[in-house]
């Protein structure tokens, strides 16, 4: 009886997303690690180690309460929520673009390599018009370009044009 049960409990969970909130956990820990090594606080305000100390404990915290929720649904008998596939591509879509991005900061530019996520994230996930993607790209990197660069003098990559 105790052994049916306990297989019943096995495949009743969610695995893939306690995995995720375990990758998540470790991450967060990984972040902690890393960030009290840093000063937390200094004469002017908060160190380098200020920021990530606190969101690396949010990640930890978030992702424990997404296991304790799946954990707790599963015992009461309650059906968890099945993964949407369409909505987990999107998601898993918005971060390639974003991680290409990165990528593409040095070799070319913090401007084209914004304004290129900016076109794949208007038409592959809001799945908008070259023109309205072209015109909100453009719109967003001038702002963010005008915001960092001129205003508040931040050093951006510049890529081999030189903006």
């Amino acid at each position: 009886m105790r052994v049916a049960a306990t297989m019943n409990f096995w495949k009743s969970l969610n695995k893939s997303e306690l995995v995720a909130a375990g990758l998540l956990i470790a991450l967060g820990v990984s972040i902690v690690q890393q960030a009290r090594d840093w000063v937390y606080v200094t004469p002017d305000g908060p160190g380098p180690g200020f920021f990530p100390l606190w969101i690396g404990s949010a990640i930890i915290a978030l992702a424990t309460v997404v296991v304790l929720r799946h954990l707790f649904a599963v015992f009461r008998q309650q059906p968890v929520a099945k993964i949407n596939w369409k909505g987990t591509r999107r998601v898993l879509l918005g971060w390639t673009g974003l991680a290409v991005s990165i990528a593409l900061l040095e070799p070319a530019g913090f401007v084209v390599s914004f304004l290129l996520l900016v076109l794949f994230l208007v038409m592959v996930i809001y799945r908008r018009s070259f023109i309205a993607a072209l015109c909100v790209g453009l719109g967003a990197t001038a702002g963010f370009w005008i915001l960092f660069v001129k205003l508040l003098q931040v050093q951006l990559p510049a890529g081999p044009w030189g903006f």
